[in-house]
């Protein structure tokens, strides 16, 4: 059965080892510059890997997969599958369930106050499209667009707005939009006293995490390979210290950086599609990806 990864309450490794099953390891092949896997590929849901720390320099950061080091080995012709198994030798690729939340701190947001385009789900009631959601305590006052016309208030005690669907990949013009800067965020928003926490689907979440990790651009220059093993490593890193920290797990580089729907890029779009679901693993667990701009063993980065 899945584990998700849902913010509740802190499970000890031993207990979370226990309830997880076993990650699917899969043969996967480059296919024009896409990965395309040689069969159906089946679910794993295991994202617990307490203790697996990726390899690499231990001075500083320098651990894991050398970001630029990545790049220039894409340029030269490696694909995603021989760069992360190069430098996270023992693991393979394998699949996760794609419908596995993150929950996700906004470190720069202290309140919900947003506006609901294609309409959304507060307290069990509906918003409708074009109006607004502002939820101080568990008191949630709708109106009339940001700004508007106060419509009505609803008891929201699970201080959460949702959208209307669950699917992930959504129209951008369709997502939560916070009222003071249109910063648009996928999936749910959680007002909490300490701050605002985005509970989005898996795949949307490394959609915005691989183009402010890396940069898009690398796709025209070759780097489609790099990219594509940013995915795989930024989904497999969420899933094992996600599930360890719950909610603390934020958007800035103590987790993995994330920047909401305005961080998106259709290149790394399309490497999201490309890598749907893969994850890198070791003995049946998803592996704990580590990764950073450089590391000082690796001749590729200098």
């Amino acid at each position: 059965m899945p584990v998700w990864i849902d913010g509740g309450p802190r499970r000890s490794r031993r207990s979370r080892a226990l309830r997880a099953a076993l990650v699917a390891a899969v043969p996967v092949l480059a296919v024009g510059g896409v990965l395309a896997g040689t069969g159906g590929l089946p679910e794993a849901a295991l994202v617990d890997a307490p203790g697996d720390v990726a390899p690499g320099a231990s001075g500083g950061h320098g651990r894991g997969m050398s970001q630029l080091g990545a790049l220039t080995y894409a340029k030269q012709g490696w694909d995603a599958q021989r760069i992360l198994a190069y430098y996270y030798p023992g693991t393979s690729l394998g699949t996760v369930h794609t419908g596995l939340p993150v929950t996700v701190r906004l470190s720069e947001r202290r309140s919900v106050d947003v506006l609901a385009p294609a309409g959304a789900l507060v307290g069990g009631k509906q918003v409708a499209p074009g109006q607004a959601v502002s939820i101080q305590g568990t008191t949630a006052t709708i109106r009339q667009g940001c700004g508007g016309q106060v419509l009505g208030t609803v008891d929201a005690a699970d201080r959460t707005i949702s959208p209307l669907t669950a699917d992930q990949g959504i129209a951008a013009d369709q997502v939560l939009r916070f009222c003071s800067d249109n910063a648009r965020y996928r999936g749910k928003l959680v007002s909490r006293d300490d701050g605002v926490l985005n509970v989005v689907g898996i795949e949307d979440y490394v959609r915005s995490v691989v183009p402010v990790e890396n940069s898009p651009g690398w796709a025209d220059q070759g780097g489609v390979a790099a990219l594509q093993a940013q995915a795989i490593a930024a989904r497999s890193y969420v899933l094992v210290r996600g599930a360890e920290r719950g909610e603390t797990f934020d958007d800035t580089q103590a987790s993995q950086v994330y920047g909401g729907v305005d961080k998106e890029d259709p290149r790394t779009d399309a490497v999201i599609v490309s890598t749907y679901g893969l994850v890198m693993a070791k003995d049946g667990r998803v592996f704990e990806t580590e990764y950073g701009a450089s590391r000082a063993d690796d001749p590729a980065a200098r």
